[in-house]
């Protein structure tokens, strides 16, 4: 590996680090890291990547619009709906994030069991052991079903082989 791309993946993860840490202490969170706990919601799967002090899981709002997109809700008006819902939400916190895949990513993280509320789906359900759910690291372009056919093929899901020691 060259030294210009050791000194990229470090400014990478001093970045994400440093913005991580300033939204767990404006939000009295930990992180979970990339591998948290995964929840249905609607019909959709969203992965929890914090924990507040009252044990609610935090997830980012708009990876979920990003599954809703691909989950048959395509109309840009619609989005749209979902992505202001997410975001009028009383305790919706932005945390940027910078991944090779997305670049530099506007995060709308909140708990998950408010963002079922707001949206007028049923109570998230928490899956299982370790189940795939979208996160910074997947392709924007994949969706869901592509990518859940991917692993159930035999394919290694994309969040383990990119760079996620960057997160």
């Amino acid at each position: 590996m060259s030294n210009h791309k050791q000194q990229l993946d470090a400014a990478i993860q001093a970045f994400n680090q440093a913005e991580r840490t300033e939204f767990m202490l404006t939000t009295a969170t930990r992180w979970l890291g990339t591998d948290g706990p995964a929840y249905i919601l609607g019909d959709i799967r969203v992965r929890a990547l914090f924990e507040d002090i009252h044990g609610r899981h935090w997830a980012d709002a708009y990876l979920a619009v990003e599954s809703l997109s691909d989950a048959g809700r395509a109309d840009p008006d619609h989005m749209e709906m979902y992505r202001q819902l997410a975001v009028d939400m009383d305790e919706a916190r932005d945390l940027w994030v910078f991944t090779d895949t997305r670049g530099r990513w506007n995060a709308m993280m909140t708990p998950v069991e408010q963002l079922a509320r707001r949206w007028e789906f049923p109570p998230p359900a928490l899956l299982p052991g370790p189940n795939w759910a979208r996160g910074w690291l997947d392709l924007p372009e994949r969706t869901d079903g592509q990518e859940l056919a991917w692993i159930a093929h035999g394919g290694i899901p994309v969040q383990t082989y990119r760079a996620g020691g960057l997160l």
